[in-house]
């Protein structure tokens, strides 16, 4: 209801309609595919605002975590993985499987906030230490992570005694011990 009547004073007071929301969206899209993911987001979140088409809100939340996440806005990432997780647990997709594909592409985004955010990472190096080879691997293979390799290496040698696999082993040897073996 609010926002009818947000998009009614706009179009009374300012002649803008649904043409020029959309065009926030696009305006936010062509921010976001500029690397202005600062931009992007303050306009994805404007657009949310006064966007009446729920499967369009949904896209600008995803481009929101998105671009939060690029940011390495951690705290605001997971605000935004939480808001999405409860649209996809009430909304009524157009069907189970768009609905399931949702819940999917949320566990891979999820990936990203939790193998950052200072509370799961100990989580990880405390429980789960079976994950650490899937941040290893995150590290290794997106550019975008290679300045964390460091600090992952850092987690690796605190938790070789307790786990260890190819992966993190190869990674040991390679940054810590100097020792690799070829064929």
């Amino acid at each position: 209801m609010m926002v009818l009547w947000h998009c009614w004073l706009l179009i009374y007071h300012f002649q803008i309609g649904p043409d020029q929301i959309e065009a926030l969206y696009q305006y936010a899209k062509f921010q976001f595919e500029c690397g202005n993911y600062s931009g992007a987001a303050n306009y994805l979140y404007q657009y949310g605002a006064l966007c009446t088409n729920s499967e369009r809100n949904v896209s600008a939340l995803w481009g929101k975590l998105a671009a939060e996440i690029l940011m390495q806005s951690w705290d605001l990432a997971l605000e935004e993985l939480n808001r999405l997780k409860e649209i996809i647990d009430s909304k009524n997709f157009s069907s189970p499987l768009n609905q399931l594909q949702n819940r999917i592409w949320l566990m891979h985004w999820a990936l990203f906030i939790f193998f950052n955010h200072i509370r799961y990472l100990n989580a990880i190096q405390t429980n789960a230490h079976h994950l650490i080879r899937y941040l290893a691997t995150a590290v290794v293979v997106n550019k975008r992570r290679r300045n964390m390799l460091k600090e992952l290496i850092k987690v690796i040698q605190q938790e070789h005694h307790s786990y260890k696999d190819p992966i993190t082993e190869f990674l040991e040897c390679l940054y810590v011990n100097y020792v690799v073996v070829g064929f």
